[in-house]
């Protein structure tokens, strides 16, 4: 199966090394892709195999940062033979080529979100300032959360588990969709599909299902609740660059904000800080969330350079 995913990604290559897709083909191409994590994995490593072959062919030396010139357009007998020998290459060469592209660190910045194919098509979807470790070896996957937020997208290999460790707390897969969000205080983990193990020291091994929620505080014992799957969707809206409130405070909010953007949002007044807020916003536009706040809840707003502040309106409770 693997191999087949392999030749198809290689003569995706192959026609785009030929020259630029019609529509219909990018439109072919990109549901492909779109309908396995394993495709995408399997078409990132072909184009690392292409460029590395590239570079040999030319007698350069492969340097992690520099970017190929692209050649005139190839002969038809060249790009014909491309595609199969991107397959031969990759069953030798494959994995090696593209680790040296994944394995390592990974990090986002204040309001980026990125995703990062992983040479088994595994892949993951870094949050705002999320830094993760990436290493793999023949026993298994391993990823280290040291900071952040990150949703793993796995690819069944039965043979390798899939481990995430943040802190104190690891998580085992082997196919599966789940977050896992470490922050100074806990680290939470949601399941979007499959099953998960999540342990954390010497505790006992938790099985979470499909919409199950495990939160483990500093210092006390891990709690794990059951969601439905709206709440899972609003968990996972930072995908999209959004953020989903369901009822949480004007407090917690301003926290959130905080995550994404280097403009605070300042609560002065307890009443205003306690005040609910529902709806879909922008993650790094604070500004707009908090003119919209003010508009609907009758609220004041004055801002600087680096700040924001709600305050009641003309002293109106």
């Amino acid at each position: 199966m693997k191999n087949g995913i392999d030749a198809k990604a290689a003569e995706w290559v192959a026609r785009e090394d030929r020259g630029a897709l019609t529509p219909e083909e990018t439109a072919e191409r990109d549901a492909w892709l779109s309908a396995d994590t394993r495709h995408l994995g399997a078409y990132a490593r072909m184009r690392a195999i292409m460029l590395r072959c590239e570079r040999l062919y030319r007698g350069e030396q492969a340097a992690e940062r520099h970017v190929p010139r692209r050649r005139p357009w190839r002969s038809g007998h060249w790009s014909l033979r491309v595609a199969a020998a991107l397959a031969a290459v990759a069953l030798t060469l494959g994995t090696w080529t593209y680790l040296d592209r994944t394995a390592g660190t990974h990090s986002t910045r204040l309001g980026e979100v990125l995703r990062v194919p992983l040479e088994d098509g595994s892949v993951i979807t870094m949050n705002t300032d999320t830094r993760v470790r990436v290493s793999f070896d023949a026993r298994g996957r391993n990823i280290e959360l040291l900071r952040g937020e990150a949703m793993f997208d796995v690819a069944k290999d039965k043979r390798r588990p899939f481990t995430v460790k943040a802190g104190d707390a690891k998580v085992v897969a082997v196919g599966t969709s789940f977050q896992v969000r470490r922050s100074p205080r806990a680290v939470s983990v949601l399941v979007r599909e499959g099953i998960v193990k999540v342990s954390e020291g010497n505790a006992r091994t938790m099985q979470l299902l499909a919409n199950d929620k495990a939160w483990m505080p500093d210092r006390s014992r891990p709690l794990v609740s059951r969601v439905d799957s709206a709440e899972v969707n609003r968990a996972l809206a930072w995908r999209d660059g959004m953020i989903a409130f369901n009822g949480q405070s004007m407090e917690e909010v301003s926290r959130e904000f905080a995550r994404y953007s280097p403009i605070r949002i300042r609560i002065d007044d307890p009443q205003v800080a306690r005040l609910r807020v529902i709806g879909l916003f922008s993650a790094t536009d604070p500004i707009g969330f908090s003119r919209a706040a003010a508009q609907s809840m009758g609220l004041e707003v004055s801002q600087s350079e680096s700040e924001i502040l709600i305050r009641r309106s003309g002293g109106k409770k």
